[in-house]
């Protein structure tokens, strides 16, 4: 026999000769049990009540601002928007290393020496242009330049003329991974002046 049984068996007789007072001291026992139980239920009802309270506030901001709107289009919008971004601003240039920098105003002794403007679009491209121009400072470029400009397209670019612009391109791009479009190749070249303009970092222009 367990021992709860025992010790229930052996009080019995104090427990019948005090009924009403036990049956009270249960009833008691039980009710704190029953409030202890409802109380701790009740606050993780709360917390999941507010849970899902905030999930449907979120969900009915997400669904207003989607203009009813299935995910498929959503996604649409989003990607339309992204493309635009690209386009627009597009994204951050790496600057050359101080290794890529060295090796590029090594490469420029081979280009003759004129003047360079070196621009960039916006302040996504002008760490790139900065590193260009501590290169042409190294390579002793002192008519080298640095500054924004606009409308420089995409990409990093050089011109114009076949001379200095082809040679500048192929010397940019001996000493970095970058790929570099000689413009206006097919005109005649600025006397003594060559720019180097670094465009929008588009994924793709098209």
């Amino acid at each position: 026999m367990p021992q709860w049984m025992q010790d229930l068996t052996a009080g019995w007789p104090m427990i019948r000769a005090n009924l009403p007072t036990f049956f009270v001291i249960l009833v008691l026992m039980v009710g704190a049990v029953w409030a202890a139980f409802n109380w701790s239920y009740g606050g993780v009802l709360a917390s999941k009540n507010g849970q899902i309270e905030l999930q449907d506030r979120q969900l009915a901001d997400y669904k207003q601002k989607l203009d009813g709107a299935t995910p498929e289009q959503a996604r649409a919008k989003i990607e339309a928007l992204e493309h635009t971004i690209n386009l627009t601003i597009g994204r951050r240039w790496e600057p050359l290393t101080k290794t890529e920098i060295a090796t590029l105003a090594a490469n420029l002794t081979a280009v003759q020496k004129i003047r360079v403007q070196i621009m960039y679009e916006n302040a996504l491209g002008k760490d790139l242009a900065q590193s260009f121009y501590d290169a042409f400072k190294q390579a002793g470029w002192d008519g080298a330049t640095l500054g924004p400009g606009s409308g420089l397209g995409y990409g990093v670019t050089t011109g114009q003329g076949s001379i200095s612009a082809v040679a500048l391109k192929d010397a940019i791009e001996k000493s970095s991974k970058l790929k570099v479009e000689a413009q206006r190749t097919d005109q005649t070249e600025w006397p003594g002046l060559i720019f180097l303009a670094v465009g929008i970092n588009a994924l793709s222009p098209f």
